[in-house]
């Protein structure tokens, strides 16, 4: 599909209609020969080459032998205003960041979407979000919001 300004109004109502949360969390990444306790952590992944490990820097410790990122990344966990049908959602997102000069990392997860950005990098990655239509939560309304068991 060709982007006009129909798509471009149509991800600026997803954008609108989404918001986001800021984890208090510093991540850091390590890359493990095994994981035990995955439930310890924000993330595992699993490639032919290797397995990341996400967690919470006071989690390092108790990983087995580990190559750590020395870098502290932040999480903005976006809340898709409506996941899976969104073209263009995740260009927006990295778009927006981008023209700021701030890397980041994402993962996607059924409705939200984990954006890590580097600490020192947090309080412009927020406002970067903030200028395109997204709107930051407090993490109780969150919790508050999502579906219960």
């Amino acid at each position: 599909m060709p982007h006009d300004a129909n798509s471009r109004e149509a991800i600026g109502d997803v954008i609108r209609a989404s918001w986001f949360t800021l984890d208090d969390v510093a991540y850091a990444y390590a890359r493990v020969r095994e994981v035990r306790n995955p439930e310890r952590h924000l993330m595992v992944i699993r490639d032919a080459d290797e397995i990341t490990v996400v967690t919470a820097v006071e989690n390092l410790g108790s990983l087995d032998e580990h190559e750590a990122n020395g870098e502290r990344w932040r999480l903005i966990n976006i809340r898709c205003g409506k996941p899976f049908y969104c073209v263009g959602f995740i260009a927006a997102i990295s778009d927006a960041l981008a023209r700021e000069g701030i890397d980041l990392v994402i993962a996607s997860a059924f409705t939200n979407d984990l954006v890590l950005v580097m600490e020192r990098d947090l309080e412009r990655s927020v406002a970067a979000l903030e200028r395109v239509g997204f709107v930051r939560r407090p993490d109780h309304e969150r919790r508050a919001a999502l579906p219960r068991a």
